[in-house]
């Protein structure tokens, strides 16, 4: 039989103050109502086991989880990507279309169609959220470009890491 039990509480059952990374930490699996509850304790707040208790545990409170190295802000990226719809020199329009792929395969845009206007080929996109629609000129790129707007668009998209709550 599973249980499905909530992960480790924010708070002290007992004091309300908050649980630190680091600390120990008392939990009791208790039965309220035919339903399984777990309350977690501080260590000051640690009474002893309740009466009924089913289960009780001691643990570390855990330190909070960051994004992985390397994750891309893809908010900000598509703030700059609507940027370089509104006006952009030649080098952004290119930027611009590796943000567009991006984008697409990330699903903050939705490719619609793709037609074809005086010999270019035109990409109608959609935002994901409603922001709106964005017709972007496919752009000839060597390997070399690519390799070299993708990096800065992974420079430009780098999140400083942050702890979790």
């Amino acid at each position: 039989m599973d249980y499905c039990l909530k992960p480790l509480s924010k708070t002290c059952s007992q004091s309300g103050e908050p649980l630190q990374p680091g600390d120990l930490c008392y939990s009791v699996l208790v039965e309220k109502n035919g339903h399984f509850e777990r309350l977690d304790f501080s260590s000051t707040g640690w009474q002893g086991v309740p009466e009924g208790a089913l289960g009780v545990w001691r643990t570390e409170v855990p330190q909070p989880e960051s994004k992985p190295a390397g994750y891309l802000d893809l908010d900000k990226l598509f703030d700059l990507f609507a940027q370089y719809c509104e006006q952009a020199n030649d080098y952004q329009k290119k930027l611009r279309y590796v943000l567009a792929l991006l984008l697409v395969r990330k699903k903050h845009l939705i490719h619609e169609q793709t037609t074809e206007s005086e010999g270019r080929r035109i990409m109608h996109l959609q935002g994901a959220r409603g922001e709106g629609t964005y017709e972007i000129t496919e752009e000839e790129l060597s390997q070399i470009e690519v390799a070299r707007l993708e990096a800065e668009i992974n420079t430009l998209g780098q999140e400083s890491v942050r702890r979790a709550a």
